[in-house]
Parts: structure tokens; sequence; C-alpha cells
């Protein structure tokens, strides 16, 4: 029980810290965000890509804590980086198989609000 709530203790410290960095794309207008949404494609999307909106940190929410509480899951697959923006999921990590790579993205794509799901978690 200790590993889950160290797990879940780490994720909420690390969702406040991203959750904290401002976003200023947010002012751009919709051509600017489909010039970083492009961007983002080209070099991945990372953590700091995430955009300060309640309806992705929603999304991010649920996507880690259906992960982490899933027993069947290993640490690295509780441990993949989930970015959500405008409701595209993306998935980053690796996992120990293709049956874990499979369930996390089943997972991700099950939760309210999510339009589609990137799936570049990689088999170890």
């Amino acid at each position: 029980m200790k590993p889950v709530l160290l797990l879940a203790s780490l994720f909420l410290a690390l969702t406040f810290v991203a959750c904290s960095k401002s976003d200023k794309g947010s002012e751009t207008s919709s051509a600017g965000s489909d010039n970083k949404m492009a961007t983002s494609k080209e070099t991945g999307t990372t953590a700091s890509d995430q955009p300060e909106n309640e309806q992705d940190r929603k999304i991010i929410q649920e996507i880690r804590k259906s992960i982490v509480s899933d027993d069947s899951l290993s640490t690295t697959g509780k441990n993949v980086t989930v970015v959500s923006e405008n409701g595209n999921v993306t998935l980053r990590g690796q996992v120990k198989d293709a049956n874990e790579k499979e369930k996390i993205a089943s997972t991700a794509q099950q939760v309210a609000g999510v339009t589609k799901v990137d799936n570049q978690i990689t088999v170890q």
C-alpha cells in the first residue's frame, strides 16, 4: 500500500509543478495554436507543452488516477508521461510489454473528454 501512496503523492507533486507554469501560448490566436501544435508533433509533446486549462488538467488527473490504481501495471507503466492538449492525449515512456502499452492507451481513451490518443509509449 505504501508504494501506491508514494506514487500517488509523487504524481500530485508533479501535477502541481506542471500546473504552476505559465502558458505564454494561451494568448495567441487560433492560427498560433495550430503552429504550436504542429511544432509539438514535430518535436514530440512534453509536459512543458501542457496547456493551462481546467479540462486538460481533469483529463490528465483521471488518466493518472486510473493508471496508478491498476495493480496489473508495472512501476514503469505507472510512470508514463501523460499530456493533454484540447482533449488530444499524448502518452510517452517505457513499459515492460506490448500488452501494458495497449492497456494504458485503452485506459486513456476511456476517460471523458479525450478525443484522440497518441500512443508514443515504447516497450523495453
